[in-house]
């Protein structure tokens, strides 16, 4: 996705502890101070940054499940421009056997972003249930957001593991899997691991 991006003109270039600079199309570079990250869990099933832009914006960017961004979208049309041209291609990735993530945005006020960031500092300071805590005051945050689109990558089996799995079924071992992909992802590893048959 980086190289992607780097093709387009947008180009990585460092990372300190509290800012990402990037060069932007015409070879200048700009600086994106990061405010916040909401870190992934296996529970919130995506990922927050919040940065202060160098024109001043302050912009949240997300990325996530398809099932915990999309239920987040925002109900202007502006901001499902993407939306039903996002949900075909999450389809045909999944059928692909692509694993997928949607990625969002939100544009915050500074007033709203420095009422919300007291609130995520206090619970990121909590003694007891922090990540309770820090997951109920990102839900204030994660909300009306706008729909950018999805991303799709490929994740190779290690070597050996069709044949593996295939021996384990053959000594009556019994197999099962647990994933947070889609269906269609899931039975596409599943018969490219030698795990299903048609």
């Amino acid at each position: 996705l980086v190289e992607g991006a780097a093709k387009y003109g947008f180009k990585f270039i460092e990372k300190g502890p509290h800012s990402t600079i990037i060069q932007v199309p015409g070879g200048t570079t700009e600086e994106y101070e990061v405010l916040n990250v909401i870190e992934f869990t296996s529970t919130r099933k995506r990922m927050t940054i919040i940065v202060r832009c160098p024109d001043g914006t302050i912009k949240l960017f997300i990325k996530g499940a398809d099932t915990m961004i999309l239920e987040r979208i925002g109900p202007k049309p502006e901001q499902r421009k993407y939306y039903e041209d996002t949900l075909r291609f999450l389809d045909e990735f999944a059928n692909d056997g692509l694993r997928t993530l949607c990625l969002a945005l939100k544009i915050i006020p500074p007033l709203e972003y420095q009422e919300w960031a007291k609130k995520f500092h206090a619970a990121s300071i909590a003694i007891t249930n922090r990540e309770e805590q820090l997951d109920e005051v990102a839900k204030l945050m994660e909300q009306d957001l706008t729909l950018l689109g999805a991303s799709a990558i490929e994740d190779k089996l290690q070597d050996g593991v069709p044949e593996t799995i295939h021996r384990c079924l053959e000594a009556g071992i019994k197999v099962w899997v647990l994933t947070g992909d889609k269906q269609e992802t899931a039975i596409n590893i599943g018969h490219s691991s030698r795990l299903l048959d048609h």
